[in-house]
């Protein structure tokens, strides 16, 4: 499986169709950020080197199921210490006979009470692929992401960058607040929430 797109020729259009990827169900200000992010790591590559490295988003939007199997890998692994939310890890592994199927069904239990083990699930984060990838690259577009701007509701925002090596392969994984609920939290009860 590719995760990253690169390619050696470099003409008047080197940095157009840089960002790629799972981008279809991203809000605007993610998208936004990453084509900003995106287009200054393409230029300052086209004046360095021959060789331009795309920006891939391999990971957005990730269903329950999809979450269900992580979480069943890395309690086998190392009891997940990778999460913020240890609250809902604590759940899981309270769950007898666990199996990918309990673990969904968990998941949408959490879910329902604003309980969120992953920032993907919630529509806030994204990976982008670094398999192949230079490491000065890796750090340069790390810094990027890290001193890029962007607003919601009027509110500045940076994004947040963790290096990873794990799971399906070598990536940044990209949290962008506001979250709409505590990230470290599982509240223990139903709450609806009405306009």
């Amino acid at each position: 499986m590719s995760l990253l797109f690169y390619s050696t020729m470099l003409d008047a259009n080197a940095c157009q169709q840089n960002l790629g990827g799972e981008l279809d169900l991203l809000p605007p200000d993610i998208i936004e950020t990453l084509k900003v992010v995106s287009d200054a790591f393409c230029e300052i590559q086209v004046k360095q080197s021959d060789t331009i490295y795309r920006v891939r988003v391999t990971g957005s939007v990730r269903k329950i199921s999809e979450q269900a199997e992580y979480i069943y890998q890395c309690l086998k692994k190392d009891g997940c210490s990778i999460y913020q939310n240890q609250e809902a890890i604590q759940e899981y592994k309270t769950i007898k006979n666990i199996s990918r199927e309990k673990l969904e069904a968990k998941i949408q239990d959490q879910l329902k009470r604003n309980c969120y083990i992953s920032k993907h699930l919630s529509n806030r984060a994204v990976d982008i692929g670094t398999r192949s990838m230079p490491k000065s690259l890796v750090s340069l577009l790390v810094d990027l992401l890290k001193n890029t701007e962007y607003y919601v509701e009027g509110k500045k925002y940076q994004p947040m960058v963790v290096d990873r090596s794990h799971g399906t392969g070598p990536h940044l994984h990209i949290n962008f607040e506001p979250y709409y609920f505590n990230p470290a939290k599982c509240p223990k009860e139903y709450r609806f929430q009405t306009d």
